[in-house]
């Protein structure tokens, strides 16, 4: 089995992340985030063009499973490691051949993007945080939040592995009662503030 990462475009240019007007400048930026990743095995780079890219389907984050007769047996349109994992051992399993766990997988997984995000956001500052501020307010502050949260969301939002089917039932359960707890504090602070009606005086008329 072996990894490779295309570097295809610079997805948060700024300052000091300009977008590529060279090929040396994208093979320059190719060896930096090998580094800076420190990444163990194979980083190519696409062309100037983006051709690789466009074949490929031309997304942001996209991952893709090559069986052993050189056919995708798995397309994963939004990189989640535990998805990738559950595939890769379904691919085993088959002999490395054929699709796998139903061949796509659609799914937004936006969870490690926010925890992680950051760091690609950081480079291209103070640019990129305008930029994607303005496509979709709210989702730069956000991933800035859910970085410096990362210390406590990492061991799940990044983990490797998909969860096992009781830490499913424990975070189920757990929403669960977060919901409840909530409805509750929305109804009681609702009944708090609604108005309350004054009896009358029978004899006077007046509202006390």
């Amino acid at each position: 089995m072996h990894f490779v990462d295309v570097v295809i475009r610079q997805a948060h240019p700024g300052p000091d992340a300009p977008a590529y007007h060279s090929f040396e400048e994208k093979m320059r930026d190719a060896e930096r985030y090998q580094r800076e990743e420190g990444i163990a095995w194979t980083v190519l780079v696409d062309d100037l063009e983006g051709t690789a890219h466009q074949v490929y389907g031309g997304l942001a984050d996209p991952t893709y499973i090559i069986d052993s007769d050189g056919r995708v047996a798995f397309y994963n349109m939004w990189t989640h490691a535990p998805t990738l994992h559950t595939s890769l051992e379904m691919l085993t399993k088959q002999g490395g051949r054929g699709v796998v766990n139903g061949g796509i997988d659609q799914t937004p997984h936006l969870l490690p993007s926010m925890t992680d995000g950051w760091k690609g956001l950081r480079r291209g500052l103070p640019q990129s945080l305008i930029d994607i501020e303005t496509a979709a307010p709210t989702v730069g502050i956000s991933t800035w939040l859910g970085y410096q949260l990362r210390p406590l969301t990492a061991p799940l939002t990044l983990r490797a592995k998909p969860l096992p089917t009781s830490a499913k039932i424990g975070l189920g359960v757990g929403a669960a009662a977060l919901l409840l707890l909530g409805a509750k504090a929305l109804t009681r602070d609702r009944r708090s503030y609604a108005p309350r009606r004054r009896r009358s005086n029978a004899r006077t008329g007046r509202r006390r």
